[in-house]
């Protein structure tokens, strides 16, 4: 028993974070990412149009840009496991609401109440948090983090079908929000912001270390290359930003269409117990896609890793509107849209590292996140306004193909922009 204890002391800290951060995703995959099993028992019990019923996730993202923007305040002023312990039993809260509303106003004000406290645990917290904590294997860690969102919806939305099939969508809730708290709030504990708090250095940081024989200024030199990068006044005023901009809202906005997939199997005769499960495949793709791109930008770049996800995306939307017709175009068009949510939450902050280096990363993250965190939000509700308006899925998903071609042309022109920009 005594060498079990010394070998558990001997286990980097950074792994109980990396535990805590993993454990927040799955409760964001239990809660957000089986969403889309609500749409069509919520609508057609209270009559309401598609649009008209997700554009709570629309206020959602709003308050939540709003939160961000105070994001580095509360990280300052607040313990960070009492910052994520409150603004995520909020959520729960919340959720378990839900089984209560009778009027599409209710969702509303409850969808701005989660996105004022959102953001500390969805956006944020694992690419700044684990960045701070791992300097090896910061992009496989990362991916492994988010991809625990995929899990908890892989898991999540088989269970609520059955549940709505069963019990109704208003016992769903309140289950939904019961599980999710079990399994996250405890864990939330383990988590610490940076290694100070614990009186360590972060992961890999020893064999960054200079060996015997070298002195001071090497090590000064190590460590300084690791924070080199483009400082955030200078990024903001460049070119290569607006770009950015651009992209990480175009990213956010694919983030709208998993949840739509169950709808999009009933729309073309599906039962919703089996269309329910192409959104299970959906996180299936997710976890997988999310550990793909953080192994890809640790072994080949972050270049390279931009560049696959666009083309799993593309093959996505192809392969779905291929689906109505074709059931296997359309169960691997599901899998592969996993690459969705995969390409906002681990290629682009992975790919920001790629362009702007480590200095400021941070600051700039937080800048360029506002308007993908509004788009991630706003997906849904414009992807079902645009179901509404055509009343048929063929056109969002044309959209999002057009929208992926222009992804490839501002993911070029934002590495060539950059390359002019001076680094320190």
């Amino acid at each position: 028993m005594s060498r079990i204890i010394q070998n558990i002391k001997k286990v980097h800290y950074a792994w109980a974070v990396l535990v805590s951060c993993c454990a927040l995703m799955l409760g964001a995959g239990l809660t957000f990412n089986a969403i889309g099993q609500y749409f069509v028992p919520v609508t057609r019990e209270l009559g309401l149009g598609m649009g008209q019923f997700t554009f709570y996730y629309t206020l959602r993202g709003a308050f939540l840009i709003l939160s961000t923007t105070l994001m580095n305040k509360w990280l300052e002023k607040f313990d960070i496991r009492v910052l994520l312990f409150s603004c995520f039993s909020i959520q729960l809260i919340c959720i378990a609401l839900m089984g209560t509303f009778t009027v599409f106003w209710q969702w509303y004000i409850a969808g701005a109440v989660m996105g004022f406290f959102l953001a500390p645990i969805y956006y944020i917290l694992p690419p700044i948090v684990l960045s701070n904590w791992f300097k090896k294997k910061r992009g496989l860690v990362i991916g492994i983090s988010i991809s625990f969102t995929g899990i908890g919806g892989m898991i999540m939305n088989p269970i609520l079908a059955s549940i709505i099939h069963n019990f109704g969508w208003r016992t769903a809730y309140l289950l939904n929000a019961i599980i999710a708290g079990v399994v996250v709030l405890p864990l939330i504990l383990l988590m610490r912001k940076k290694p100070a708090d614990k009186g360590l250095e972060p992961y890999g940081a020893e064999e960054q270390k200079p060996q015997a024989g070298q002195g001071s200024e090497d090590a000064a030199i190590v460590d300084s290359d690791q924070q080199k990068g483009v400082s955030r006044d200078v990024a903001v005023r460049s070119f290569s930003f607006i770009l950015l901009t651009v992209l990480f809202i175009s990213f956010g906005f694919f983030a709208g269409y998993p949840q739509h997939l169950t709808a999009y199997g009933i729309s073309i005769g599906y039962s919703a117990t089996f269309a329910s499960y192409f959104l299970s495949i959906n996180m299936l793709g997710n976890v997988l896609t999310k550990l793909a791109l953080g192994f890809i930008s640790d072994r080949f770049g972050g270049k390279v890793m931009i560049y696959t996800a666009l083309c799993i995306t593309m093959a996505s939307f192809l392969l779905l509107l291929r689906g109505s017709s074709f059931l296997p175009a359309l169960l691997t068009g599901s899998f592969l849209a996993g690459c969705f949510f995969s390409i906002s939450s681990v290629g682009m902050p992975l790919m920001l590292q790629t362009v702007y280096g480590a200095r400021d990363y941070a600051r700039i993250f937080l800048l360029l996140s506002l308007g993908q965190n509004f788009f991630v939000s706003f997906g849904p509700s414009l992807v079902g306004f645009m179901y509404d308006h055509s009343g048929v899925y063929t056109f969002p998903l044309t959209v999002g193909a057009i929208v992926t071609a222009a992804a490839f042309i501002l993911v070029f022109s934002s590495f060539i922009s950059s390359k002019k920009l001076p680094w320190s």
